[in-house]
């Protein structure tokens, strides 16, 4: 063992961490909370942390749209250079059609989105919505 070794602030394993929480405003901050630590402990520096927390509640807002509910699904996975996020609605009930205030919204968190991360996207499979992103680390792997 090195004597460097502090014995924690670096993630041993990359498992998956995955959060399961109500389609409630006020309970996206977990996900952004949750966001931050997977980050921060896989290496981002602080821009590259308070981005990733930016571009998960988007996320959280494009999947569940205006009118649904059920519980939003994350998934967080951490590799050598990145952070992934997956989000899906589960047990949800939404409401068909949207109106071009929604329209709006969404276009504005697909720019927001744009900005912040490396790539993103979403699927309908089965009537189930589902967004993924994911976030590089610039100077991570760097000397």
């Amino acid at each position: 063992m090195s004597g460097s070794d502090d014995g924690g602030s670096e993630v041993r394993t990359r498992e998956p961490v995955e959060l399961s929480i109500p389609v409630h405003s006020d309970l996206i901050v977990l996900a952004r909370l949750t966001a931050a630590t997977v980050a921060s402990r896989a290496g981002f520096d602080v821009e590259e942390v308070d981005d990733l927390r930016l571009a998960v509640d988007e996320l959280c807002v494009l999947v569940s749209d205006a009118g649904s509910s059920g519980c939003l699904r994350l998934t967080f996975i951490a590799t050598d250079d990145a952070v992934e996020v997956r989000c899906s609605l589960d047990g949800a009930e939404t409401v068909d059609g949207r109106g071009s205030e929604e329209h709006g919204e969404r276009e504005l968190s697909l720019r927001i989105l744009d900005a912040l991360v490396d790539e993103h996207g979403e699927e309908f499979d089965g009537g189930q919505r589902r967004g993924w992103l994911r976030k590089r680390s610039v100077r991570h792997g760097r000397s």
